[in-house]
């Protein structure tokens, strides 16, 4: 373990992936599991079937996916152990994940943004951008930023609201 190289003022946030206001969210009917793609904070699409049954028919994708499921909630489980490594917010191949279809959750900004923007994800990608609602790859989540701010930098705190 390395030495810590720097030290905050304030508290964080939140982590990618975490509840806002927990026990608000509303989820995917279907439990889905992790094509090995799925990361929390992130965004899961619907992932190419392969194999046979009726758990290959619920697999979902991080990177590349076809249709977007939902907002994939950080859960502090066997499937990722700890909330203080980032590493560690991939789910594992064929392990559960939450899916939110509604609810709050904190999520790190991918570039610049500002208060209620759309968020846009690209499902051949996962790349999270931001802007207009009804843009291409609309998610239906906008953006809000903790503490009053109005604009919000790459890798900042945000937070991500569908109602």
């Amino acid at each position: 373990m390395a030495m810590q190289t720097k030290v905050g003022l304030y508290p964080v946030t939140g982590f990618p992936g975490q509840e806002v206001n927990p026990g608000s969210a509303i989820y995917t009917a279907e439990n889905y599991i992790s094509d090995g793609t799925l990361t929390a904070g992130a965004f899961a699409f619907t992932s190419a079937v392969t194999g046979t049954g009726t758990a290959a028919a619920f697999k979902a994708a991080g990177k590349t996916g076809t249709a977007l499921i939902g907002f994939v909630e950080r859960t502090v489980t066997g499937a990722i152990l700890s909330p203080l490594n980032e590493a560690e917010g991939a789910y594992a191949q064929g392990t559960g994940a939450s899916i939110a279809l509604r609810g709050q959750f904190y999520a790190s900004a991918s570039g610049a943004v500002t208060e209620g923007q759309s968020v846009l994800a690209d499902p051949a990608t996962g790349a999270v951008t931001y802007g207009n609602a009804g843009a291409d790859n609309d998610t239906g989540w906008i953006v809000h930023l903790p503490n009053g701010l109005a604009t919000a930098a790459e890798g900042d705190i945000v937070i991500y609201e569908r109602v």
